[in-house]
């Protein structure tokens, strides 16, 4: 071979070999590609017992926002109702504010134009309002060690604690009733949820707090007032049962005395639940994704709100931005159950999304919501420094 040959052999050589030591993985974790292509991740404490991580995925584009709670510590989580009553509609920030939280994201999805929530929803041992079958619920034990994600029924009962009979009301603060339902109306249905004219009706003032007993929470009350009227018949602080005149629950209802002794219980079956948000689809449910795919616009990718628990006793909280080609595309229901999954959760649940999608933290909104503004919301979950104030 000749002598210039041979220099261009080994020129070519050397040049592989560089090549490929470029090409070659540096080191442990380097496996997952490039740096530049590597997700950045940030995260810092805004308090004992929360974390705050921001997650950039330049390629998808896409952003995450993520508060890790440990309600072991000095915080407490809690579900509000944007106002004292419906029908409710304020910036997640605002809700915030009014409850002097450390952050908060928007909860249920709601029906904008009425102020109100889509799903049942309970605060600090309060039912707000029960909902149709097949809601999805998240409810955290009133002491926070433990958390309930599912589907269960809703059941309200009124119990005599005298004659110990027990009435089934169908709706709470969710319309009036039709023949063969009784239903309730509480001081939180506000001017939307307002007792009927035309009906037969009891109204029960309360004389306890809210308690629990196993698998439900109750409150006592005593009968103040029974008639069919063609007036509505006011709350004055306590809680109106109506039924339809001329019907067989409307003669329960007049059968109850002024001053009996009357215990009313929601329940959904998990023991010492006091605050409870629906949403929808479960996203997780013992570590495994628990919805069918689908191919709807609800599974498209869009920004995404989210709860979740681990198995070492944290909450998640979890927004995804999206819709902004250039910032966050989104996340689809399937991403947002391997995102939750991968930070942790067992168990989780999707929560509204769109517009709706915000994060707020010591005050500042720390996402970026897609209609270039916050959106007001009917709920949020809040985390808030030391006890919650509504349970003490």
């Amino acid at each position: 071979m000749k002598p210039t040959t041979r220099r261009s052999v080994l020129l070519a050589t050397a040049l592989a070999c560089l090549v490929a030591l470029a090409a070659a993985p540096s080191g442990k974790g380097d496996s997952d590609g490039p740096k530049s292509l590597r997700p950045i991740v940030r995260t810092k404490k805004i308090a004992p017992g929360v974390l705050f991580t921001r997650i950039v995925e330049r390629q998808v584009p896409r952003r995450t926002f993520v508060l890790k709670i440990d309600p072991s510590k000095a915080v407490t989580v809690d579900m509000a109702l944007a106002k004292r009553r419906m029908p409710a509609r304020r910036e997640t920030s605002g809700i915030a504010r009014a409850h002097d939280a450390l952050a908060a994201t928007n909860g249920d999805f709601s029906v904008r134009t009425v102020g109100r929530m889509v799903h049942a929803f309970a605060q600090d041992g309060d039912l707000v309002q029960t909902s149709g079958p097949g809601s999805a619920f998240f409810a955290l034990r009133r002491d926070e060690t433990d958390a309930f994600v599912g589907t269960p029924r809703m059941d309200v009962t009124v119990t005599n604690q005298t004659s110990g009979q027990t009435l089934r009301v169908d709706r709470w603060n969710h319309g009036g009733p039709t023949p063969g339902e009784i239903v309730a109306f509480s001081p939180l249905g506000g001017t939307l949820e307002a007792p009927p004219p035309f009906t037969c009706s009891v109204r029960l003032l309360p004389q306890t707090s809210p308690a629990t007993d196993p698998g439900g929470v109750f409150v006592d009350h005593v009968v103040d007032e029974v008639g069919c009227t063609e007036q509505a018949m006011p709350r004055s602080g306590g809680v109106v049962l109506s039924a339809a005149p001329a019907t067989d629950e409307a003669t329960q209802l007049l059968a109850m005395t002024p001053g009996a002794s009357m215990r009313v219980r929601w329940a959904l079956g998990w023991d010492d639940v006091f605050d409870v948000i629906g949403g929808l689809p479960v996203l997780l449910q013992d570590g495994q994704v628990a919805f069918d795919p689908c191919f709807t616009q609800l599974c498209n990718r869009n920004p995404r709100t989210a709860i979740g628990w681990t198995s070492n006793q944290r909450l998640l909280l979890v927004v995804i931005d999206g819709r902004q080609p250039r910032w966050s595309v989104g996340s689809s229901l399937r991403e947002l159950a391997d995102r939750m999954r991968k930070l942790g959760a067992v168990d989780a649940l999707n929560l509204d999304g769109g517009g709706s999608s915000t994060m707020v933290v010591k005050g500042d909104v720390v996402n970026r919501p897609s209609d270039g503004q916050q959106r007001r919301v009917t709920t949020a979950v809040l985390v808030l420094p030391g006890k919650d104030p509504g349970e003490q």
